[in-house]
């Protein structure tokens, strides 16, 4: 059983702090090297300071976010709150002209075992992320942003209902970040709101959308800690913060993760080219005349569009740098059978049928790397050294539930739930009880 309780958040003082509009970032893995910069120069107490610890500035980037911390909590940044709470948000953004919403919960949930069959993961992880997050944990003893969870709602939409509600009142925090989706959000302090929500999700399976390097940090750390002590059940050490949102939340929306390939040697790339034409139908793309800007990465968008949805189960991606300069559509031909919907997966097929028969997983690791924006896939190759663009399509929702309900894994930064929740929206510490 899924056991979700309020917990007593730490969260920014606006008299302090000032808007909180400017404090927030996203999570740790969204965060660029460019991006970073404008978030400290935006605030002096923008999250960055915290949730990026592998960037910091000098010295120890561990042991300046926790001594960060201890400052901004001294001074009365930070403030925690008196009673345990769960936090109802409410998100909009803008996705092609069109305004979204989405509501969701926040609250602190056991961490349990994947074999448990309470929380579900879809994707591998890589372990020098999760280190980095473990050492976050073991230093600075917060964490700083919420996991993205799903859930389906049990058949009265009792959980959705409550959600509803409380929204319909006034916000407990509004934010506004200048180039990130806005927020609202609702502090929940009445027990019995927090005991039928408790219990409307106490039977639910928990899909991790998003924050699968963060969950297994929050179980290695578990496991570090009750190894070197005594835990108690009620400890803040054994829970995670999660956004939790019902699967069929009109705003809930998945995107496609892009590969790049980068520092491969000459031999390696030479081959991959070889299998691609082996096993795709390959189609020059030209993007469509733009008056303002002709280059790759205004182009991206259009080619992801030119992709269409997946049918039938097709492989269908998109290339670029294959040629200089220029898009291909790729179409995977001759397809085996799949034994499964993971092995069917457009993810899985192109990491068995053409990336592994070039590089071994280790070997995968170093060459790979991943954007959630198609455009900055473009970009690496053209301006910073990246060798080939993999533009892809979003895992369908229904193919991503079935893989997951029946605990198989895609390679990683298979989906891109979008928009990532906000770091510095509500701090959870890890000391002391919940």
């Amino acid at each position: 059983m899924a056991d979700v309780r309020p917990f007593r958040g730490i969260h920014y003082n606006p008299a302090r702090a000032g808007d909180l509009g400017l404090n927030v970032s996203p999570p740790f893995d969204m965060i660029t090297a460019a991006l970073q910069r404008d978030l400290y120069e935006r605030s002096a107490y923008n999250i960055v300071r915290l949730e990026l610890s592998r960037r910091g500035l000098g010295g120890d980037p561990y042991a300046n976010a926790a001594e960060t911390q201890r400052q901004w909590l001294d001074s009365g940044v930070l403030e925690r709150d008196e009673r345990p709470s769960m936090y109802v948000t409410e998100e909009t953004f803008e996705f092609r002209g069109q305004s979204c919403t989405r509501r969701g919960l926040i609250a602190a949930v056991r961490v349990e075992e994947y074999d448990r069959g309470v929380v579900l993961p879809h994707e591998y992880t890589r372990l020098e992320w999760v280190n980095d997050r473990v050492r976050l944990m073991g230093v600075a003893r917060a964490n700083y942003s919420t996991l993205l969870v799903i859930f389906r709602d049990n058949l009265r939409s009792t959980v959705g209902g409550i959600l509803r509600a409380i929204a319909g009142g006034k916000p407990t925090a509004v934010a506004t970040p200048p180039d990130m989706h806005a927020l609202r959000l609702w502090r929940v302090t009445d027990p019995g709101t927090q005991e039928v929500m408790t219990n409307a999700l106490a039977g639910a399976q928990l899909f991790i959308a998003d924050g699968h390097h963060r969950y297994e940090a929050a179980l290695r750390y578990r496991s570090r800690v009750r190894s070197e002590r005594e835990v108690g059940p009620d400890e803040s050490i054994n829970f995670r913060i999660m956004m939790l949102m019902a699967i069929d939340e009109p705003g809930l929306m998945t995107l496609g993760y892009h590969r790049v390939i980068h520092r491969a040697t000459f031999d390696e790339l030479g081959e991959l080219r070889e299998v691609i034409a082996g096993t795709c139908e390959l189609t020059l793309w030209t993007p469509p005349p733009d008056p303002q800007d002709g280059s790759g990465p205004a182009a991206a968008q259009q080619l992801q569009d030119a992709l269409g949805s997946r049918e039938d189960g097709e492989v269908v991606f998109g290339l670029y740098g294959l040629e200089s300069g220029k898009f291909h559509i790729a179409r995977m031909k001759g397809l085996p059978p799949p034994a499964n919907e993971l092995e069917n997966s457009e993810y899985s097929r192109l990491h068995d049928l053409i990336l592994r028969r070039v590089f071994d997983r280790d070997r995968e690791d170093e060459v790979l790397m991943f954007f959630p924006r198609s455009e900055r896939a473009v970009d690496a190759v053209d301006h910073q050294g990246a060798q080939l663009g993999f533009i892809m399509r979003p895992v369908p929702l229904s193919e991503f539930t079935v893989i997951v309900s029946r605990g198989w894994r895609l390679p990683p930064k298979a989906t891109n739930f979008h928009p990532k929740p906000h770091a510095g929206t509500v701090i959870q510490t890890l000391e002391g009880p919940l």
